[in-house]
Parts: structure tokens; C-alpha cells; sequence
């Protein structure tokens, strides 16, 4: 039996993210990497032993970019391949929102963050000084990346649960069978933690 999770984290959050789950998941051992948003980044190596890599937002577009030998498969939540819009992706985000945000957030970190989370459905604090620069380097893969190949490769091993609610188009535009559509917005982990458990633990007899 699978005992180890490799959790990564989206844009504008840092490894503390899934503490929430941690209650709800006894006996299981989460290895969370940070981007660095807060504080310094922490890239802690893949793990030796099977395990399954657990992303949110865009912390999935990151693993579906990533080699992840020994992985047997990625647990998404609110999660996306592609996230900006285009010609065969109408329900991304438009570019020229992300460009205006990446100017944004270096001269005004804190603004950015307040109106994201807002968007997000959270007031929570951010818990030390942003880094402006590593905010704004965060949001070029949304920009440029698309990983739709990497997904569907990925297959029925790509666990998604996503919120009807969530503000960006690009969250809910998996539509694979090993997935779920809940009632939720954009955190799910966060406001349902004992609901994300329960879909790890349910992708995790699915790889059995």
C-alpha cells in the first residue's frame, strides 16, 4: 500500500497549504515542496518508494511538466493542463490578465495577493513578507505552458476533484472519468480538507 505523498502547491500559497489535510490522512507521510513565495524554496527530492504526487492549481500543471519516476499517479485539486485562454481553450484565463498581474505584483505584492486570495475565497494571511520577483517569475508557466498532452497520457492514473464554483474556467475544464465536480470554489483542500482525505485515500485503492 502507497504511503507517501509528494504535495505541491499553487501560486501565491507556500508548503503549509496542506496542513489541513495532514489530520485526515494518519499513517500517510507528505513530503510538500514551496516555490518560495514567502520565504526560501524547498525542492525535496522525489521519493525512492512508490508514492502519489498531489498538486493544487498550479502546482498540477508543475507535476504534468515534471519526469515523476515511480509515481503511480497525480491526485489534482482544482487543478488544469493550460490555463490561459486559446483558440481551442475558451475557458482559460486571457493572457493579457496574467501579463498585467506579473507587472503588478513587483512594484505591489501585497495588493496583488489580498485581491487573488479574495478571488479565491480566503482572507488568510500570507505568513511573512511576499517575494515580489518569485511571484511574478511563479506566473510564467501559466502563461506559457500547456501540458493537455501530459494529461491525457497520464490518463485514468490523473485523479481530479474540482469546485462548480471556482472563479477560473481553466479549474473546471478536466472532464476525464477518474474525476469529480463538487460544490466549491477554487481551495478545496483548504475548506474541505476531510473531503480531499477521502479522495486521496480513494485514488489511492484505484492504483491497486
Amino acid at each position: 500500500m502507497i504511503s507517501t505523498l509528494y504535495c505541491v502547491h499553487g501560486w501565491s500559497f507556500d508548503q503549509h497549504f496542506w496542513e489541513g489535510i495532514r489530520p485526515f490522512l494518519p499513517g500517510m507521510s507528505l513530503i510538500c515542496s514551496d516555490s518560495g513565495y514567502f520565504g526560501s524554496p524547498f525542492a525535496p527530492p522525489l521519493p525512492e518508494e512508490p508514492y502519489l504526487a498531489v498538486g493544487h492549481s498550479a502546482g498540477v500543471l508543475s507535476l504534468l511538466g515534471r519526469e515523476l519516476p515511480g509515481c503511480a499517479g497525480i491526485v489534482s485539486f482544482n487543478g488544469f493542463a493550460r490555463f490561459v485562454e486559446g483558440q481551442d481553450f475558451p475557458e482559460g484565463t486571457p493572457t493579457r490578465f496574467l501579463e498585467r498581474m506579473r507587472v503588478k505584483v513587483r512594484r505591489a505584492p501585497d495588493t496583488v495577493l489580498t485581491d487573488f486570495r479574495t478571488t479565491c475565497g480566503t482572507a488568510e494571511p500570507w505568513p511573512a513578507t511576499p517575494d515580489s520577483q518569485r511571484l511574478s517569475d511563479g506566473l510564467i508557466p501559466l502563461l506559457t505552458e500547456d501540458r493537455r498532452t501530459e494529461a491525457e497520457r497520464w490518463g485514468n492514473r490523473l485523479h481530479w476533484l474540482a469546485g462548480m464554483n471556482d472563479p477560473f474556467g481553466a479549474a473546471r475544464a478536466m472532464h476525464s472519468a477518474s474525476g469529480e465536480m463538487i460544490e466549491g470554489g477554487h481551495l478545496l483542500p483548504l475548506n474541505q480538507p476531510e473531503r480531499c482525505a477521502a479522495f486521496i485515500q480513494r485514488a489511492l485503492h484505484a492504483t491497486h
